[in-house]
């Protein structure tokens, strides 16, 4: 069975823990409920408005930066510069005519240029308020606080699995240390998370060029980056959750499309996220989190690049190439495996070449597979040898009661999932202080990913800005052992078991182990 029909045999039996924004956070790394979900809500969510794409491409060229020339070299083939990204050597280039990119590729000096699909929405983001929510059949738990704990603290079982409240104990992190989070942006309103995110070193990068407004960047319609940033450093306030290194800062930087009147709606195309590791490495950013994976198309499914098309060959190099240079700046990025039970050390094009899934499958890149509160790997996470390097707390409903089995997080009140999550009993508000907060429960290798993310933190925070390879090492060395599962392991029923292979320290479906935020201050 090829790659293209395993994921269409998936999409059964995952409808409902995945949900599209796009194959981004939701299908590719997020969380539940379906992608049939979304196209039932089509219509609500895409009356009105317009918006336009024009064609965009990611280029880079053979000297390895961006020649002095470059302007001449793509004005030469019909088109102009849109952005350059100097740390780390690419550009962003426009042309409109079917031409540009073919005269481009011919171009001396040029050494891959990508189609990248920019949007650019003529209308403003809109909230989601107006979605209707449907009836919760119940109340979710009630918290029951402990001494010292926020309000919602006792319902962080993923939290209380990784040891983060005894690190608490020695360290918080630091607030020098600064965590990127490329994603749907973040509210940073929100009560647990106001103070928390560094203005100045936030932007969106949606459609590839820069935007630091802050109506922009902060406005998460989709609820995603919000609960992500939630996971990583929700503060200890008395209020909510907390967050596994609630000292750092944060910076947003906003990938996914999140106009809901724009056909791409959730998606996140690479030249977002090569602007966004740019972005990060300009602005001091010791650890990105990205709990997504890169579309190539406007499919929502459709995550994997293989080098036999050349506009998806183009991306894994110029994305690669910045991670790399990324790297080479002490900047470490965390990306979330995705949720398709898919096996990414062996995804293959007709012509046995590798293909892969981006940012996961990128040198430097710490690739995070998922474990629910039984601590097997989640149903839905992919795994694979040269994707896997740890594995964190991303929830599992199938191995726990509905909500409980899934990660509590800060969201927006008017956010998608916050909407969507009444569907499984999630939502849940802390009035405690007065005014309330709102949280969602959620689950996938999205909320997986910046348990690793927070715990990298601690470990910068303990040791100063290091290397990626260095903080990998620190992490791995703490994290917690976990042995595969006997085989066939099949837990979401999809009639494909996977094996896990290795031994406890490295295998296939959890790398080292689950990270531990205590190991890594102690």
């Amino acid at each position: 069975m090829n790659d293209w029909t395993r994921i269409s045999a998936l999409m059964g039996p995952l409808t409902l823990a995945l949900f599209g924004i796009g194959g981004a956070l939701g299908i590719g790394a997020g969380c539940a409920p379906a992608g049939d979900a979304l196209d039932g809500r089509r219509s609500e969510l895409t009356a009105g408005g317009s918006s336009s794409s024009s064609p965009s491409y990611l280029v880079s060229f053979t000297s390895g930066g961006i020649p002095a020339n470059a302007d001449a070299l793509v004005a030469a083939a019909g088109g102009t510069i849109a952005a350059r990204y100097p740390n780390v050597d690419a550009i962003l280039a426009r042309g409109s005519d079917a031409g540009f990119a073919a005269r481009l590729r011919a171009s001396a000096g040029v050494q891959a240029v990508g189609f990248a699909r920019s949007v650019h929405s003529r209308i403003a983001p809109v909230t989601a308020s107006a979605l209707r929510a449907p009836v919760a059949a119940s109340r979710p738990p009630k918290p029951r606080p402990g001494a010292g704990a926020d309000p919602l603290s006792s319902l962080q079982w993923d939290m209380d699995q990784i040891h983060a409240p005894a690190a608490h104990k020695i360290s918080i992190g630091s607030h020098k240390v600064l965590v990127g989070v490329l994603d749907s942006g973040i509210d940073a309103t929100h009560p647990d998370l106001a103070g928390q995110v560094d203005a100045s070193a936030s932007v969106s990068c949606i459609g590839g060029v820069p935007d630091t407004t802050p109506s922009v960047w902060s406005n998460d319609v989709i609820g995603h980056g919000t609960h992500v940033s939630g996971i990583i450093a929700a503060k200890q306030n008395g209020i909510g959750i907390v967050g596994v290194a609630p000292g750092v800062r944060l910076a947003a930087v906003k990938v996914a499309v999140d106009d809901v009147n724009d056909p791409n709606f959730g998606l996140v195309f690479a030249d977002a996220v090569v602007c966004g590791i740019d972005w990060a490495v300009a602005h001091g950013v010791d650890v990105m989190n990205a709990s997504l994976t890169v579309d190539p198309t406007d499919q929502p499914v459709d995550d994997i690049f293989c080098p036999d098309d050349p506009d998806r060959a183009a991306a894994i190099a110029i994305v690669q190439a910045a991670v790399i240079k990324a790297a080479r700046k002490n900047t470490t990025l965390v990306a979330a495996t995705g949720n398709f039970f898919l096996d990414l050390g062996h995804l293959s094009d007709a012509n046995g070449d590798r293909c892969r899934v981006l940012p996961v499958q990128t040198p430097h890149a710490i690739g995070v597979s998922a474990v629910g509160p039984t601590q097997l790997l989640s149903f839905y996470s992919d795994y694979g040898k040269g994707a896997v390097d740890l594995t964190g707390p991303g929830g599992d409903f199938l191995l726990a009661p509905q909500p409980v089995g899934q990660v509590i997080s800060s969201v927006p009140s008017t956010s998608l999932y916050y909407q969507l999550a009444a569907g499984w009993n999630g939502q849940v508000q802390d009035c405690s202080s007065g005014t309330c907060a709102f949280y969602a429960y959620l689950q996938g290798t999205s909320q997986a990913a910046p348990h690793a993310t927070g715990v990298a933190a601690l470990a910068i925070s303990r040791f100063g800005k290091l290397p990626p390879d260095l903080v990998l090492a620190i992490l791995s060395l703490g994290a917690n052992p976990l042995p595969c599962p006997a085989a066939p392991y099949d837990p979401g029923a999809t009639g494909m078991p996977a094996t896990c292979v290795g031994p406890p320290r490295f295998n296939t479906f959890y790398g080292a182990g689950e990270v531990d935020a205590l190991a890594v201050v102690r």
